[in-house]
């Protein structure tokens, strides 16, 4: 496949989807908002790949208030329409594909990123080239930095290829877990989380974390929560004769 193929797709897809999830919203994009703000500080450098017209990348943005996020997308047109609607000091759009133009990230961003955001990007990446973008990003990310992954389950992705194929784009794979986990571990990375997500059908979309350190470390004081026997002997001041001295006297 060219890919002038592919850019002349997504350039058509403004007028035929994007327009429309920015009047009318979209619920799928709205979960996986859902999903991603509260993964994002306020000082968050985030790059959002396949951004399209902004709409992910704006609410990011209204999250990383004194940090810096990023849209890159494979059409023009929807990087031109983003920066048309998307006024904000802390955003910045541009124009690359992915995987052939990834110095055109290292020329915009000079600093390490703490998240990257694909929302239903993955599955429209060719499969020989998954390895070789995840091995990039984990070197333009920080330490403790997250990739947050949507993208639709194997299930719904078969589910089209059978009933509805003019629903899928002209690149669209089946995303299987166990090829995922392969994939990003040897870039660096290990999964945080993973959950099947309903959302016109049960079981429909996936929402993967994925971060760049796993290591065992204690918790900050003040982030801990009372421990589970403190918080019971307050709930309950008759817990231990409930549970140990009725019960023992009683032979």
């Amino acid at each position: 496949m060219q890919k002038n193929e592919v850019k002349e797709f997504y350039d058509n897809f403004l007028k035929s989807k994007m327009l429309e999830y920015r009047l009318y919203g979209n619920l799928r994009l709205e979960k996986a908002i859902a999903r991603i703000l509260p993964e994002v500080k306020k000082e968050d450098k985030v790059l959002d790949v396949g951004c399209g017209i902004g709409i992910v990348t704006e609410q990011i943005a209204n999250t990383a208030k004194k940090g810096h996020v990023w849209g890159i997308d494979i059409s023009k047109k929807n990087i031109w329409y983003a920066n048309r609607t998307i006024k904000k000091k802390n955003v910045d759009f541009f124009a690359g594909d992915i995987i052939d133009d990834f110095e055109i990230i290292n020329e915009c961003i000079t600093t390490s990123l703490d998240v990257i955001t694909m929302v239903d990007v993955i599955e429209h990446i060719p499969e020989n080239a998954r390895p070789e973008l995840f091995r990039k990003m984990r070197k333009i990310s920080a330490n403790k930095a997250l990739l947050i992954l949507t993208y639709p389950s194997p299930e719904y992705q078969r589910y089209l290829q059978e009933n509805n194929p003019a629903e899928l784009q002209i690149i669209d794979n089946v995303i299987e877990l166990h090829d995922l986990i392969n994939e990003v571990r040897e870039a660096g990375y290990y999964l945080r989380h993973y959950s099947l997500e309903t959302v016109w059908m049960q079981n429909q979309y996936i929402h993967c974390i994925l971060q760049t350190e796993n290591s065992l470390a204690p918790v900050p004081l003040k982030t801990r929560s009372l421990p589970i026997r403190v918080i019971n002997t307050l709930k309950n001041p008759l817990r231990r004769k409930k549970y140990i001295n009725d019960v023992f006297q009683q032979g």
